[in-house]
């Protein structure tokens, strides 16, 4: 599929486009000449991509990227069964944490908020990222924190926001803690259909005047999104 700046740009101006990229889009090449990269998002997810559109802007934007002054948040699918008590959800929290715990297939169940922190691993020739117990040469730490939104018919909808941006994060943490991304068969999902993960918010300072900007767009019209959307 031929994927082109002017079809997918939402908001625009000499310094800067802001993409609602679809899935199979690729993140670095497909906007062509013009348009910089300022982070990344997986050819098989979907959401609010930026591009600077000059040096002196990607210089800026990148800063605030390492500068954690751009801010992302992700919807996700998982299966999970997510009938627990409160009891129950602080337990589990306590265990999800725990790097060493991946959960179990008896209880697949998910608290209702929670921090996952792990050391992962990228394996170049997959192009795959691995849960490993400890810091070694090539090893990095990822961290990320996560709200139940809604369960329906032995799926979850998440809200997630990373402390770290490592490649594949949300997809390996997810699966490493036994709950895979609807879709994504590289991590253990036996679901059929795309791999459910959307950056549907992102906010970052203006290149030029450096207010904060705040973008916002809806999830996919598609399933099983529409399960927790659906149209009038």
């Amino acid at each position: 599929m031929d994927y082109t700046a002017k079809d997918y740009i939402i908001s625009e101006n000499k310094d800067f486009a802001l993409v609602n990229k679809p899935v199979g889009m690729d993140s670095e090449h497909a906007m062509g000449d013009g348009f910089f990269p300022i982070h990344r998002l997986d050819k098989v997810a979907s959401g609010l991509l930026l591009y600077a559109k000059n040096p002196i802007s990607a210089k800026k934007l990148s800063e605030a990227l390492q500068e954690g002054k751009i801010k992302k948040k992700y919807h996700i699918i998982v299966e999970s069964t997510c009938n627990t008590s409160k009891e129950e959800d602080e337990t589990l929290s306590v265990r999800t944490n725990n790097t060493m715990d991946r959960g179990s297939s008896k209880a697949k169940r998910l608290p209702k908020r929670g921090r996952f922190t792990d050391y992962l691993y990228k394996d170049a020739k997959k192009q795959k990222m691995f849960p490993v117990k400890k810091l070694r040469r090539g090893v990095k730490e990822a961290v990320l924190h996560y709200q139940v939104l809604q369960e329906k018919d032995g799926l979850a909808l998440l809200d997630v926001e990373l402390e770290t941006g490592r490649f594949h994060q949300i997809r390996a943490q997810f699966s490493a803690h036994g709950f895979p991304l609807f879709g994504d068969g590289k991590y253990g999902s036996r679901q059929k259909g795309n791999v459910a993960l959307h950056c549907y918010t992102l906010s970052f300072p203006n290149p030029e005047g450096g207010e904060e900007l705040h973008f916002q767009v809806e999830d996919r019209d598609e399933e099983p999104w529409r399960n927790f959307y659906e149209k009038p």
